[in-house]
């Protein structure tokens, strides 16, 4: 994590430090980002970065981490707020936030692509994992909410269905980020939507058949 002295800097001046590195991680992947050029990108002296960083994965945490509280949703989304007209709808809201920070964002895709695809770093593949583990972990929440919502089906077990939840959602969003740039935005728009009514058709209750009655 940067430096508390780092963390004073005036908030304008931090993001603009902090989206300079995310383009830079963003367009070359944390391997083969020269720290060279991104204190050169970052406008510093390497006296000056040093003051700021322990090096270039203390650099990529504060990245990724300042990144992904962007990434929230705006005003958050507490699972337990949601009623049973509002929990689809609300995951559909979601995913068109998050969507629409992909394409806002350059850097969003390039970035984020390295919690599928983790650099070599030992420091850097744990900082992932702990947001992996850290999206699970809502993943469960709004499984059981849902549940108690009656919104979810309740004939699969809690965990087998977290676990779809979260390797489907990582299936996808892997192979989204991996083709972001050769999809056109109406086929984002499209691939977004398959995403969250695949899920939807997956996890609802489903009506007994005739003959199961």
């Amino acid at each position: 994590m940067a430096r508390p002295r780092f963390l004073k800097f005036d908030p304008e001046r931090r993001d603009r430090l902090l989206e300079v590195a995310a383009e830079e991680f963003a367009a070359r992947g944390y391997d083969a980002a020269s720290l060279n050029k991104l204190i050169e990108r970052l406008g510093l002296s390497k006296g000056k970065f040093y003051y700021y960083f322990d090096d270039k994965a203390d650099l990529f945490a504060t990245v990724l981490r300042w990144a992904w509280d962007r990434a929230m949703p705006t005003g958050g989304c507490n699972p337990l707020d949601l009623d049973a007209d509002t929990f689809w709808p609300a995951l559909q809201r979601l995913a068109g936030e998050s969507r629409r920070k992909a394409q806002a964002w350059p850097w969003f895709a390039g970035l984020f692509r390295h919690l599928f695809h983790p650099p070599d770093d030992p420091a850097v593949r744990r900082l992932l994992s702990e947001r992996l583990d850290q999206a699970r972990q809502i993943q469960v929440t709004i499984v059981r909410r849902g549940q108690e919502l009656g919104c979810i089906r309740r004939d699969v077990p809690e965990d087998l269905l977290a676990t779809l939840l979260f390797e489907f959602g990582m299936a996808f969003r892997r192979w989204f980020l991996d083709h972001w740039e050769t999809l056109a935005p109406d086929q984002r728009e499209r691939l977004a939507t398959f995403g969250i009514e695949a899920i939807r058709r997956m996890f609802e209750p489903q009506a007994a058949a005739p003959g199961d009655r």
